[in-house]
Parts: C-alpha cells; structure tokens; sequence
C-alpha cells in the first residue's frame, strides 16, 4: 500500500471534504440531543429513530427522484419515532435508559419491516441516486477551504445551517432559557411558570426530527439500504454530546473527528485495493469508534461530568 495516496499533499483535501460529508449526520444528529438533554430529557432513542429516517428517506427518493423531500420525510419519521420515546418518558415517567433502548430495537427491526414490505427480498438491491454537490459562488473558489467545506451537497448545507440555527434557539432565546432552566432545576422553572413536560416535549421531537434526518443523510451519501445502514452512529452521536459539553456548536467537532477517521479507515482500504495487509481490515473499519470511545472518556474524566445538566434523566411531574 503507498501511503501517499491516503496521507499525501494532493489527498489531504479529498480526505477532508469526505471526513465533513461523512460527519454531517452524527453532528445533526448530536445537535438535536443536545437540545433534549439540556431540557434534562436522554433521547438514548437516537440509533433507532435514524433507522426509521433512513428508511422512508429511501423509500421516498426511490420513487420520487427528490433527496430533499427524502429528508423532509426521514425527518417526519424520525419525529414520530421520538414521539414514543415522550409519551413513556414524559407522560408516563417511564425510565429514559430502558426506554431509549427500547426504541432502538424497535426502530432498527421496523426498519427492516418496511424495507421488506416495500421491496420484498431481491437479488440486486434496489439503489437511489443521492443529492450532487453544489459550489457556493465565490465561496468554493477559497483555496482548499472552499472544496472542503463551500463544495458539498445542498443537504449537508442544510443540515450544518439547523445546527447553528439550534445553537442560537438555545443561547440566544427565551425558549433557550426555558430549555436550559428545565434542565437544571425544573421545580424552580416550574414555580416561575415554565411548562416543563412541554418543554421537553418540544425538544424531544426536534432532537427525533434531526435524527431521522441524520439517518436520511446516510442514505443519500451511500445511495442504498441494508441492515443496521447507520452502522451505530446513533450511539456516536450520543458520545459527541458529552465531547461538545452539551452545545451544538460544539458538536461539529466532535462529529468532524469521527469523520476524519472514518475517512481516514476507508482511504486506508481503498489503498490497499483488496490486498492482505498485516493489518486486519476490521481493525481500521473499528478506528472511528475507538477514537471516539476514548475521547468520550477522557473527556467525561476530565470535566463533562460537571457541566451536565444536573436534572437530566430525572422525571418530572408538575403538581397537580
């Protein structure tokens, strides 16, 4: 294997503008939970309700040609989803962890579900023609920044757009203040007038309808679905949360590392053109996640444990 063609000059810029398109769905995805848990909810649901997303996202660009319109349709989904996750973690009090497990093997075996019902089992998978990369005029023509970041698909714009946009509701909104005071004290914010059952409601869908977007997204990079088609990056998301301390903002780092390694594994692979290396494959496809692993608990050692919200995965349940 020549490792200039994964590490050199005239790779780096490929490697990265890859490491963002295959970052995208886990900082969406990141995002949403962010918003969820500072309101002290865990959408521990996230890998399932990606798998829904993903799946009508398929569904939808198969027989209407539109990526848009599939993540439009993998976000419903991905809301409706999460919407079980409500009703028996805020309506019912039901625990969030045995809850949010829960979702994910419903989602991941309703996935397949559909899938079946609508294909059937075939002998040549059916495929999808993802969205084309757009340069933004003046934007794209900056010297190696504007293939990797102004060079993307309109989705990826779309997406890193709601981040920020999830950022500013938090920080920059009285919904924000309502979101973060829920997730601090939700007595306090229930004696000031704050609805905290409807808070949570609100972010709970938002951070289902970013899921089942991320998992849309996913499909519209592969251009096709299988089992198991997000390969965990709901679980991933869920770690970027604890590295972004519980901003969105943050969130686009922790996911761009994912993505860089993931990256980094698929070009080591391409590289080696299907020839025995004495490096296992399965130890580079395992890459991205160990990092990740390791980050999380550095980072949890170190200081997240103190910035979490002190009410998140606390029941509430407003005096009657």
């Amino acid at each position: 294997m020549n490792w200039s063609d994964v590490l050199g000059a005239g790779a780096l810029v490929p490697l990265l503008t890859a490491a963002l398109r295959l970052a995208v769905p886990i900082i969406l995805a990141a995002a949403g939970a962010c918003l969820a848990e500072r309101s002290g909810l865990m959408n521990l649901g996230i890998e399932g309700q990606m798998m829904v997303g993903a799946v009508t996202a398929f569904v939808t660009v198969y027989y209407t040609g539109n990526p848009l319109f599939g993540a439009v349709t993998g976000a419903v989904a991905g809301l409706l989803t999460a919407a079980i996750v409500g009703y028996l973690t805020i309506t019912m009090a039901v625990d969030q962890i045995i809850t949010g497990i829960s979702v994910v093997i419903l989602g991941t075996g309703l996935a397949s579900f559909l899938y079946l019902q609508v294909f059937g089992m075939t002998g040549t998978p059916p495929r999808i023609q993802g969205s084309t990369p757009v340069d933004l005029p003046v934007l794209s023509d900056i010297p190696a920044i504007g293939q990797i970041v102004f060079s993307q698909s309109p989705l990826v714009y779309a997406a890193l757009l709601l981040v920020v946009a999830l950022w500013w509701v938090l920080s920059r909104t009285a919904f924000g203040l309502s979101v973060r005071a829920a997730g601090e004290s939700p007595e306090a914010a229930d004696s000031v007038g704050v609805s905290v059952p409807r808070t949570r409601w609100i972010t709970l869908l938002i951070s289902g309808a970013t899921a089942g977007m991320a998992g849309a997204l996913v499909i519209d990079g592969l251009g096709f679905f299988q089992d198991g088609i997000t390969g965990g990056r709901g679980w991933i998301a869920l770690g970027v949360v604890i590295l972004a301390r519980w901003n969105p903002l943050g969130a686009i780092a922790g996911g761009f590392m994912f993505g860089l390694v993931d990256a980094f594994q698929l070009r080591v692979q391409a590289a080696s053109g299907g020839q025995a290396t004495s490096v296992p494959y399965e130890l580079f496809q395992a890459m991205p996640y160990a990092v990740t692993l390791v980050a999380v608990v550095v980072t949890t050692v170190g200081f997240a444990r103190n910035n979490a919200p002190k009410a998140l995965g606390v029941p509430f349940v407003p005096a009657r």
